[in-house]
């Protein structure tokens, strides 16, 4: 199995330091190969960005240049329909089958979860990597409950022995 690697999707419209100091924050802590950035074309859960896809890729590349092991992937750019996170985490899957996938999300991502595409597949081809402030308590629906309880691990580096299925807070 190769060493695994981070995804963060996003509009990134700005991207600015509050997507950055968590990836970066993920990748020394996981040890994880390197972080892809995903801007995304059309977002399904928001307005559609007020800057270009062009525009939100120059920023995430610029952004990416000053990061050790930062990449911009612009598969989602390239696309003509809304940018699901479960379609590119197949398209990847099917890329790296060798290696473990950690797609990064928020917290206010998690609460949110089972409003995303076929949400209860993401596990299926990426782990999931939470970012939680400290000291703060999430309200969990019960489907987000019951997800955590089947997926949720507190061993961080167990990410790098499978391919996929883990939460990770």
């Amino acid at each position: 199995m190769k060493p695994a690697i981070g995804v963060l999707g996003g509009t990134f419209d700005p991207i600015h330091m509050g997507h950055l100091q968590p990836a970066q924050h993920a990748l020394q802590q996981l040890r994880l190969a390197e972080l892809r950035l995903l801007p995304n074309h059309i977002p399904p859960h928001r307005p559609q960005p007020v800057a270009s896809s062009e525009q939100r890729l120059a920023m995430a590349r610029l952004a990416a240049s000053d990061l050790p092991h930062f990449w911009v992937d612009d598969r989602e750019l390239r696309r003509s329909h809304p940018s699901y996170t479960i379609d590119t985490l197949i398209e990847l899957r099917n890329e790296l089958p060798d290696t473990p996938l950690c797609f990064l999300i928020g917290m206010d991502s998690l609460l949110n979860l089972s409003s995303w595409h076929r949400w209860q597949e993401l596990t299926d081809y990426a782990h999931l990597v939470v970012s939680v402030r400290p000291g703060w308590q999430p309200d969990f629906s019960p489907e987000i409950q019951q997800f955590l309880q089947e997926h949720c691990c507190q061993e961080s580096m167990t990410l790098h022995k499978q391919l996929a299925g883990l939460v990770v807070l």
